[in-house]
């Protein structure tokens, strides 16, 4: 089994996971929520969010751990060191996807794993790779045919770009990678494109 990127303090990361099988982990809005809610409790403390999409089938989110001086207050520290143990952030993540799958477990009647293994992580390095991430978990709904335009997909945080919604994504440092909420406006209306 390959081992896993581990989360760092300071780090950006593309996290995503994909239903078991042919599952969905969302039925209706509520799960949608649900699952959001339990993100804000687990998540937020821990992480700032960049954007966010919910899929039917799968999720997206582009987050930055938090630094270590602000993860002390929520996190296990290495007695030792003095230092946050990195697995202990991954944990988080766990407990968040463990939460969510024990309510959705209950709610449907069902039992089992919900999730494919442990989740993905990819580290986001470059503003390039910032912005293309952004448009990229954003045209998701597109690509996959369930919407034809971006703002049509009620289960991502790209309307609340241009709404007072979503208090814990960090809009304003989004923003500021694109020039400026126009520009935000105008690359999200061109097709999401591989390069």
């Amino acid at each position: 089994m390959q081992k896993k990127t581990p989360l760092e303090p300071e780090h950006y990361y593309h996290i995503y996971n994909h239903a078991n099988g042919f599952e969905n982990f969302f039925i209706d809005n509520h799960d949608y929520q649900k699952f959001l809610n339990h993100y804000i409790k687990y998540i937020v403390p821990i992480c700032e969010t960049f954007v966010y999409c919910l899929m039917p089938n799968h999720f997206h989110f582009f987050v930055r751990i938090k630094p270590e001086n602000e993860l002390i207050e929520t996190l296990k520290i290495n007695k030792e060191t003095g230092k946050i143990e990195t697995e202990t952030i991954s944990y988080r993540f766990s407990h968040f996807f463990n939460s969510y799958a024990q309510s959705y477990n209950k709610k449907y009647q069902r039992s089992g794993s919900l999730f494919q293994s442990t989740f993905e992580r990819k580290p986001v390095k470059t503003e390039k790779y910032f912005v293309k991430l952004v448009h990229y978990i954003h045209s998701n709904p597109v690509i996959d045919g369930f919407v034809e335009k971006i703002e049509h997909w009620e289960h991502s945080s790209y309307n609340a770009f241009f709404l007072n919604t979503e208090a814990f994504i960090s809009k304003a440092i989004v923003i500021e990678y694109f020039g400026d909420l126009e520009n935000f406006k105008l690359i999200h209306q061109n097709s999401f494109k591989i390069e």
